[in-house]
């Protein structure tokens, strides 16, 4: 297994190295640590002497980047083969570039970053990165997992679920709660049909079909991680389904938020990007979005200046 931890110095990324040193890896799982940065460009000609902008070291600054990196890799080296990266280029661009070029099967970043060199993982490139991220990605805001929430919607996303967290293992033994949000009752519902045209008999047709698809599948989801060792409690909540998610994370006491990364069609539609990114966004605990197996649509054509070790 391949994990590449994107770490720039600043507690929540720290938060995210502890959260990884925390699970239980896969005999032979490499972890890659990576820091990006960006030399900020010179828009005087070489010519300002007001000291608007003063000439960077790079080679220095790799420098000391990887001497970070090689500290801040200290709890991980448990047997652990641990890989260092250094890259030039824009954050989010670098972490689903590098990504795709090792063929990474989990991208595990912190919530926040600190500022320094582009500041890494602000929250706006961490949901950057989990947008267009060729694997699933974990944003950490815990040092642990003791118990999932798993959102579904029954779409080929959600299904995926069971077997990649299977094929991992690394949560084995922890406690999940299921959970699928059916369509609201009454005016927020009424808003997004034509009442007029269904007519009254099948507006409440819909209605009912939609508590019972969500019922299946929250139980469907329950069973099928119940069956890879991770026990699971099917839950059924109506509404908002972003609202909702985040809702039964804290009435349950989820330290992480498992979801797909899109959904269905039609009224389902809710759970496309637009659910996972405000999940991402707005949750108290980790989150996880699972999508598709490793792709080719992040060339890894950087170009940037790298430095790799060993730890």
């Amino acid at each position: 297994m391949k994990v590449l931890l994107a770490l720039d110095g600043s507690a929540p990324s720290l938060l995210a190295r502890d959260l990884v040193v925390s699970l239980p890896w896969p005999a032979e799982t490499v972890i890659h640590l990576l820091a990006a940065y960006q030399v900020p460009s010179d828009w005087t000609g070489g010519v300002s002497s007001a000291g608007y902008w003063a000439p960077v070291d790079e080679d220095a600054l790799r420098t000391e980047l990887d001497g970070e990196l090689r500290t801040h890799a200290m709890p991980l080296q448990d047997g652990r083969d641990v890989v260092r990266h250094v890259i030039r280029g824009r954050a989010a661009d670098v972490i689903n570039d590098l990504a795709a070029e090792i063929g990474a099967d989990l991208i595990v970043t912190g919530s926040r970053g600190r500022g320094r060199v582009e500041s890494m993982l602000l929250g706006s490139v961490a949901t950057e990165v989990a947008t267009g991220a060729p694997c699933p990605i974990l944003v950490a805001r815990g040092a642990s997992v003791s118990r999932l929430l798993v959102a579904t919607d029954g779409s080929d996303g959600a299904t995926a679920i069971p077997e990649r967290l299977g094929a991992w293992g690394i949560f084995r033994g922890r406690h999940a709660d299921t959970i699928a949000v059916r369509v609201p009752d009454g005016p927020a519902f009424e808003l997004m049909v034509d009442l007029y045209t269904l007519g009254k008999e099948r507006f409440a047709g819909l209605q009912e079909e939609s508590a019972e698809k969500a019922r299946a599948d929250a139980e469907a989801m329950a069973e099928s991680l119940t069956s890879i060792e991770i026990p699971a409690t099917a839950h059924v909540r109506k509404g908002d389904r972003a609202r909702e998610i985040l809702a039964a994370a804290k009435d349950l006491s989820a330290d992480l938020i498992v979801t797909g990364s899109r959904g269905l069609g039609a009224v389902d539609s809710l759970l496309l990007g637009s659910v996972a990114r405000n999940v991402v966004t707005h949750a108290h605990c980790s989150v996880l979005v699972v999508r598709g197996g490793q792709g080719s649509g992040h060339p890894a054509a950087m170009a940037s200046v790298t430095t790799r070790g060993t730890t």
